[in-house]
């Protein structure tokens, strides 16, 4: 896989997630299916702030935790956002994702290992870089459950199309 066809890949996701934060009910931001979760305005606030987090991980291996147990102890705490803040977060540290991905060669991208909490050791850059995507669609896809829970009418085009 190339840079660029993992960065184009990427960027068919954002549009559908910024869609999927205007939906959110201003009114229900603090709402959370259960006690442990995230409410709504959290579920934003980290599907955007998790883009500069991988960012930096898949760039470099700089997560700004050590272990996973530091990073859901982090999660707990996790700050909410409004729409409006959620939707100008997830713009900006995507471009800040994209810059510190782009920058990388094929060689790096492909080949190049960074510590990486989330597999407990050295991983193939690439392979981090696919587990930012994935952790992207699992938090956009449960925004999208929140959002139906809600009594919000969205249905799969939300997901993928906007």
């Amino acid at each position: 896989m190339t840079i660029h066809d993992y960065l184009k890949y990427f960027d068919d996701l954002i549009p559908p997630t910024e869609s999927l934060f205007r939906l959110a009910p201003p009114d229900k931001l603090d709402w959370k299916p259960t006690e442990s979760s995230f409410s709504v305005g959290q579920q934003m606030a980290h599907i955007a702030g998790a883009l500069e987090v991988y960012g930096h991980g898949v760039a470099s291996g700089a997560w700004g935790f050590i272990s996973m147990r530091e990073r859901f102890l982090m999660n707990r705490r996790a700050p909410s956002a409004t729409t409006e803040e959620a939707v100008q977060a997830l713009h900006t540290q995507y471009a800040l994702f994209r810059n510190l991905v782009g920058i990388l060669s094929e060689e790096e991208f492909n080949h190049g290992e960074v510590e990486a909490p989330q597999f407990g050791r050295k991983t193939l850059r690439w392979r981090v870089a696919m587990l930012a995507a994935e952790h992207h669609v699992t938090h956009k896809a449960e925004l999208f459950m929140y959002l139906k829970m809600l009594g919000v009418k969205v249905h799969t085009g939300h997901l993928y199309r906007g």
